[in-house]
């Protein structure tokens, strides 16, 4: 007999005379070794489909089918065109299809979109609400809120100026606008309801947040020259009050 086979046998000797001197109880060590046993594969299974396949797919419930989004980490830096509409301070702050609320940012997760082919590239941002001075959101509650472009650290994005310094754990004042069934947009014969990825939505990236930064507030100054030389979002908060 080798030693291999020695060990071998000695390993077997402890479970024969386990089971020759109380059969009961050898039953039940088996029993509770095989059932360790299985629910540690059925963990392993379970982690490894944790880590190995995340779903990043966003769910649309609207849109048609030839459209999918999904969370990214990173975006293409981009720019947006075109003219912004010409409104006065107090058209801004009263525009109708807007909510006004000061919160903290709690999260920002980039998004793409495609659009049978065509990418676009946003960011959905959840803020909690701390007060409300217009519209159908709570204090305490978390508000989604479209970014008209993605959030890179290193990038500030032309155009988005103000959106683009968003970053969790900064607060503001924020006048997004609400999205229902005629806020969609189309592109390459398919047809994206902006209501799939959240209930809110900023109408452009310079004119719809105040917010507190490391470099002091930052917001569209020459669209609000009441509040040319604001400094603080308690002076934003007054001038909303006097404007509604």
């Amino acid at each position: 007999m080798n030693a291999m086979q020695l060990y071998q046998e000695i390993g077997l000797v402890e479970e024969k005379l386990i089971a020759q001197a109380n059969p009961l109880q050898f039953r039940r060590r088996n029993r509770v070794k095989w059932m360790s046993i299985a629910a540690a594969c059925i963990l392993l299974i379970f982690g490894a489909s944790i880590f190995t396949n995340p779903s990043t797919d966003i769910q649309l419930a609207l849109s048609t089918d030839s459209i999918t989004a999904r969370y990214i980490e990173k975006a293409p830096t981009i720019g947006s065109s075109g003219d912004l509409q010409v409104l006065t301070e107090e058209e801004l702050i009263n525009k109708s299809n807007t909510i006004i609320f000061k919160g903290t940012i709690q999260s920002i997760q980039n998004i793409e979109i495609d659009l049978n082919g065509s990418k676009l590239y946003r960011a959905i941002a959840q803020i909690s609400v701390d007060a409300v001075y217009r519209g159908n959101c709570s204090p305490g509650t978390i508000a989604s809120v479209v970014i008209p472009c993605p959030i890179n650290s290193e990038v500030w994005v032309e155009d988005t100026g103000v959106v683009s310094a968003m970053r969790p754990g900064m607060s503001g004042i924020f006048m997004p606008m609400v999205y229902d069934t005629s806020s969609i947009y189309s592109e390459n014969g398919a047809t994206l309801y902006w209501q799939d990825l959240a209930p809110y939505g900023f109408s452009d990236g310079e004119r719809f947040a105040f917010l507190k930064t490391d470099q002091g507030l930052v917001f569209a100054r020459d669209a609000y020259p009441s509040l040319a030389n604001a400094t603080t979002l308690d002076a934003v908060e007054q001038f909303i009050y006097s404007k509604q």
